[in-house]
């Protein structure tokens, strides 16, 4: 058997923390351009931050690894992805070589290969929503000799002699009462802060937190604060329906009275839209769910503060810890993701370089025990009964000192459904982008978008008051109500991963990088996806 050798080329223009690997089916030498904060050695490389000593590099193993990276073992290469369901890694084949990239935007650019604009991208933005091994791979593209992409969530994919498997070799722990619980975080967590903290690594990493008034990323800050927090991140508004003038307790979602408590430095958000810069892009370019562009004075922050960091983050608390029934089919099922909203941070925090640590992710393996123990008669006190009941991370909030009446009133949230970029740069783009394909005018867009807006309200109540008279659980809510045909989401979604696509493909350019050109152009067939092991189309 070959052994695989890796090769580096660190490109000038990347973000800091992507990569693309290219290698043999064989696996032979495998090459990897990279962005300016990927550390390397000659048997691994890594963007991540995992619970174990950095020196020995065996994050393809451990229980808790975030971010992605390359392992060669044994004669065997690992491409492996976050164990939490936040982040996903991408390959595809082309011409007999394996390609795999920690971004979309990236394996866009270097194949060459385009998204269609005729096809629907939320089957692939919420695939793991089936979660982890039952979820579809595929990932529709058009290129004349690739028929798709596929994505890969907590399992990874190793290569060997021209073999191929999918592997997830993580343990799940054992969890029996709350205080063995909070004692695996916390272990977990410490072995995480010695990992990025070590002095091995070629750049240091600083920490920080997100916290609002919730439950998530509040109870996530209460575990990580005896860590070192360099800023805890909060917003003062939610994204209710309610005006903050109407009920400021719903309309507010400042997380800074926790911080104090928990003696947290914070910094609020900047929700001013005249600030968002073209970064917004990266905002755009990972799927067609809704964004978090209210992020992007943090994400600027990091950006200039230069190589890497760690953001601690409240993601799959609504999997872990909810009490409730829709929550509780989650639980059963095992581990998978509600929401997308995590997944639509990938390509800005290859970006600005930050590792998205989600708090509850940890041991969530375990989550049908968890589940068990946070119904168990001693976590009563804890309990409330309605819908928004979190007895775990109430209790560790409580225990650490913050009384209940600071959080967990309401579920809130600071995603948004938007229809076109905020950006006014972006935002022109997109409109002669839409002109050009679609015969549609800015105006036309803005009126689509204030209409639907409008009846949402009311079509919302109606369900809600079916749901309370006559127990008819509301139907999902649709892409628009009026002028249906028109999804401007989805479409957004395939510009903003072209043009972010072509300017990396420039860089690429720029920097000598080349590839196996295309023999002649055709549409890809989603149906014709399935062939022989180790086509082109082969998941």
């Amino acid at each position: 058997m070959t052994k695989p050798v890796l090769r580096y080329r660190e490109t000038a223009g990347l973000p800091r923390l992507a990569w693309l690997a290219t290698t043999s089916r064989e696996a032979g030498d495998v090459l990897v351009y990279h962005g300016p904060a990927v550390e390397r050695t000659p048997e691994w490389m890594v963007e991540g931050v995992w619970d174990d000593e950095f020196r020995l590099g065996a994050f393809h193993r451990s229980a808790h690894f975030f971010g992605s990276g390359i392992r060669v073992e044994d004669g065997h290469v690992h491409f492996v992805p976050s164990s939490a369901l936040v982040n996903r890694l991408l390959y595809c084949i082309h011409q007999d070589r394996v390609l795999v990239s920690n971004s979309l935007a990236l394996l866009l650019a270097y194949t060459g290969a385009t998204l269609d604009p005729e096809h629907d991208y939320r089957a692939e933005t919420y695939a793991i929503r089936q979660g982890a091994g039952r979820y579809p791979r595929g990932f529709l593209v058009v290129h004349p000799e690739i028929r798709t992409f596929y994505q890969l969530y907590d399992e990874s994919l190793v290569l060997a002699g021209g073999e191929r498997t999918f592997q997830s070799p993580r343990p799940r722990l054992e969890v029996s009462s709350f205080d063995e619980y909070c004692t695996g975080v916390t272990e977990a967590l410490q072995r995480l802060r010695a990992n990025y903290a070590s002095p091995e690594r070629r750049l240091s990493m600083t920490a920080f937190a997100t916290i609002s008034s919730g439950y998530d990323s509040a109870a996530g800050a209460a575990l990580v604060a005896p860590l070192g927090i360099a800023t805890c991140y909060t917003n003062r508004r939610s994204n209710s329906h309610i005006p903050w003038w109407l009920s400021p307790r719903a309309g507010t979602d400042d997380g800074k009275p926790i911080a104090d408590l928990l003696r947290l430095g914070t910094a609020y958000l900047d929700p001013r839209h005249s600030r968002v810069t073209e970064d917004e892009l990266y905002y755009l370019a990972p799927g067609c769910a809704p964004t978090m562009t209210v992020l992007h004075s943090l994400t600027r922050d990091l950006e200039r503060r230069g190589g890497a960091a760690v953001l601690f983050t409240g993601f799959q608390g609504d999997e872990v810890w909810d009490l409730n029934p829709w929550e509780r089919a989650y639980q059963d099922a095992g581990v998978l993701r509600g929401d997308t909203t995590a997944l639509m941070l990938t390509e800005i925090r290859l970006q600005c370089g930050f590792i998205n640590i989600a708090v509850p992710s940890l041991l969530a393996r375990s989550v049908q025990q968890i589940a068990a123990m946070a119904a168990a008669p001693d976590m009563a006190p804890w309990r409330l009964g309605n819908g928004y009941d979190r007895p775990i991370p109430r209790r560790i909030l409580e225990t650490a000192g913050v009384p209940r009446a600071l959080f967990g009133a309401r579920k809130k949230a600071v995603v948004e459904r938007r229809i076109y970029p905020i950006n006014p740069a972006l935002r022109r783009q997109f409109f002669a982008y839409l002109r050009a394909h679609y015969g549609c005018s800015a105006g036309f867009v803005y009126l689509h978008g204030v209409v639907n807006q409008l009846v949402y309200p009311f079509v919302r109540a109606w369900h809600l008051m079916r749901k309370v008279f006559f127990g008819i659980e509301p139907p999902p809510t649709p892409r628009a109500y009026v002028w249906k045909r028109y999804d401007f989401a989805s479409v957004m979604f395939v510009w903003a991963a072209g043009t972010l696509s072509g300017r990396l493909a420039a860089v690429l350019r720029a920097s000598g990088v080349t590839q196996h050109p295309p023999r002649a152009r055709r549409r890809s067939d989603p149906k014709t996806a399935q062939a022989t092991p180790w086509s082109s189309a082969s998941p």
